[in-house]
């Protein structure tokens, strides 16, 4: 959904179904391709994703309402799926004002980082403050939990950051990289806004690699590491996080210096979307330990 959200953007289709929630006044959309990329990004969020985090959220009040841990994050998703799909009904019929597209790109973030946690303390339990306190564990181990956190809220903000770059019209407002028209400080608007974000990227990136170096050492079979329940699965995912990241950097390079395709614009949303879903998922892999605690439904 996110994906498809970011390809209707960047390829200029956000008023391809100019009215809400039929396109042209139809259920069927024209036969054109902007309507259909419009149409194919509402289809997938009303007949897949809403149908899914609906149940999902039933499923955790009927069967596990006694594991405040499970209902709290699946009525929260809920929550934030219903004020996306109004915001994007807004956004819509309000003809793409470019801060409240802002606001819907990030209430999708929050729902994708909302349902990997919900998904991560499904298999785990509840969250707790892993390792903060214990001397059997390596120093750095011993403070990973929180960085990574830091650096996934870190990673959020540079995604608003990014999205904030193209509602203010500043996204091809830099030629070259990574200067701006070979300044390190440009002096209109726009490019500071643009180079805003780079600047964000280099500082809060260099942070995160850090927090990801953390996970990634030791390896995933060194005793050193604590909460061994968890340690393959985070070393793996920062791991993950780290190659993204790398590419993340570089597809942003290569966006700039192609023009600003809209292919490698979309990639470059997508490459963001998913280093920002990793990040989530290891910052509630850090704070959770595998409990022998049964999930039990509740009768009646």
């Amino acid at each position: 959904m996110v994906i498809l959200g970011g390809v209707v953007r960047v390829t200029g289709s956000g008023l391809g179904c100019p009215d809400w929630p039929l396109c042209h006044g139809s259920v069927i959309p024209p036969f054109e391709l902007q309507p259909i990329i419009e149409y194919s990004h509402r289809l997938v969020a009303s007949a897949v994703v809403g149908p899914l985090v609906l149940v999902t959220c039933v499923s955790a009040w009927t069967a596990y309402r006694r594991d405040k841990w499970l209902v709290i994050p699946a009525t929260m998703a809920l929550i934030l799926l219903l004020g996306q799909v109004l915001l994007g009904g807004v956004t819509v019929l309000q003809e793409l004002p470019g801060g409240i597209v802002a606001a819907h790109l990030a209430l999708a973030q929050a729902l994708l980082a909302t349902l990997i946690i919900l998904l991560v303390v499904s298999y785990n339990g509840p969250l707790v403050m892993s390792g903060s306190g214990r001397q059997d564990i390596a120093p750095r181990q011993r403070r990973f939990p929180a960085m990574i956190l830091a650096a996934a809220l870190m990673v959020y903000g540079l995604l608003l950051t990014g999205s904030y770059v193209t509602a203010a019209g500043a996204t091809a407002a830099c030629g070259g990289w990574p200067l701006c028209h070979g300044s390190v400080f440009p002096g209109s608007g726009a490019e500071m806004i643009h180079m805003g974000h780079r600047y964000a990227t280099l500082i809060f990136g260099l942070f995160t690699f850090y927090a990801l170096h953390l996970g990634i050492k030791p390896g995933p079979g060194d005793p050193s590491a604590g909460n061994q329940s968890n340690r393959k699965g985070i070393w793996w995912l920062a791991l993950i996080g780290s190659a993204i990241f790398v590419i993340q950097v570089a597809a942003g390079a290569v966006t700039v210096m192609s023009g600003y395709a809209p292919e490698l614009r979309a990639l470059h949303l997508s490459l963001a979307t998913a280093l920002w879903g990793t990040m989530a998922g290891l910052a509630a892999l850090a704070h959770t330990q595998r409990t022998s605690i049964p999930l039990e439904p509740v009768n009646g």
